[in-house]
């Protein structure tokens, strides 16, 4: 494909994921039991055949780099082209920190300048979604367009673009929310394709006007003067910015249309290969309506919940509409409820903890409770 991407590994709006992103960017966050947030635009991307890759990390970054190494896991491990991640120390430019998207672009405008392609396609890595990339590039191509924009019918929420398209999907007009919505509306996904040169030009333009995000300082006001298209995403999709959105994306995962649509579709999510051994099932253990990934010894019981690798579950044990993360170790009698565990964590015998699914109780990572 003639077109190159960029993935934003860090969310450039305020985050509500409390401790879950203090030690990691947003991107490198676990999902689904074996999963990261950036393990899906990076799968979106490598199927629509789109093998330039630069991925624009700012902080907190080494689980990030750990997850996607050279990008061997995604064919993305060659000698010329590939996966980049560009961090403010990695890259030649005045600002050796940004706070904005525009910010981001122009750090890392030497990346840009160095590809061959024609296209640039952005988007988050806080995603958890499919798409078809070359139907969207098609879609592009056909309408003649100078930015392409992806929306998908829901809700908006805080800090949200949405978008009235005509008949044949060019906008006509936007409307960014400071608040949340009450009403389905298209809202935008922050996935965007453009031509390089245009990019460049926008990025020069929007850090000397003070432009921060691409959606409301660009689309919402250029609309009229620009050919700008909107395609709408009909597959599953939900944006991960806040502990709420996580934690009910982990939900979702476990219902068997959503696990289809996402994982048995033609557009594969690909993810770094782990060999750990089956999950050992005690005589006494109990598991109904959950993911739980290899490697893990349970004789507890586990019910509505998502377990990821390595896990142990003392006999006793009980978790329920929780979240726990990899190498935790859940003593005997120990009882979960709506709870969310980081990694390594220890959860002692005979502890209690219960929170609600509008607010889970939140373990940091290698804690001791």
């Amino acid at each position: 494909m003639n077109a190159f991407a960029l993935i934003f590994a860090d969310n450039y709006v305020r985050s509500n994921l409390g401790v879950l992103d203090n030690r990691r960017s947003i991107s490198s966050l676990p999902v689904g039991g074996r999963f990261r947030l950036i393990d899906f635009s990076l799968s979106a991307l490598v199927n629509g055949r789109v093998s330039n890759i630069g991925i624009i990390a700012r902080r907190n970054y080494n689980s990030l780099m750990d997850h996607v190494g050279w990008g061997k896991d995604w064919d993305l491990n060659r000698k010329n082209g590939g996966l980049k991640i560009l961090t403010p120390l990695a890259v030649e430019s005045d600002l050796q920190s940004y706070r904005t998207r525009f910010e981001a672009l122009y750090n890392v405008q030497n990346y840009i300048n160095e590809m061959l392609q024609e296209y640039c396609i952005l988007m988050e890595g806080s995603m958890v979604f499919t798409i078809d990339i070359q139907e969207l590039m098609n879609f592009h191509m056909r309408k003649g367009a100078d930015i392409t924009v992806v929306y998908k019918k829901r809700v908006p929420r805080e800090e949200e673009t949405e978008v009235i398209v005509d008949e044949n999907g060019k906008i006509i007009d936007a409307l960014y929310h400071s608040e949340e919505g009450t009403k389905e509306e298209n809202c935008l996904l922050n996935i965007y394709i453009m031509k390089r040169n245009f990019l460049k030009k926008m990025v020069n333009k929007g850090l000397t006007l003070g432009w921060e995000d691409i959606s409301r300082d660009y689309i919402c006001k250029n609309f009229t003067e620009r050919t700008i298209y909107a395609y709408e995403l009909k597959n599953y999709c939900r944006k991960v910015h806040s502990m709420k959105d996580y934690y009910e994306t982990n939900m979702d995962l476990r219902e068997n249309e959503i696990r289809r649509k996402l994982f048995l579709s033609n557009y594969p999510i690909l993810t770094r290969t782990k060999d750990s051994a089956p999950t050992y099932y005690g005589m006494e253990s109990k598991a109904v309506n959950s993911i739980l990934a290899d490697g893990c010894v349970v004789d507890g019981c586990v019910e509505n919940s998502i377990i990821f690798r390595n896990v142990s579950i003392a006999k006793g044990a009980v978790i329920r509409n929780s979240i726990i993360m990899q190498d935790t170790k859940i003593e005997q009698n120990a009882r979960l409820d709506y709870v969310i565990s980081d990694k390594r964590v220890t959860v002692s015998e005979g502890i209690e903890l219960k929170g609600s699914g509008n607010c889970p109780v939140v373990i940091p990572k290698a804690e001791t409770v």
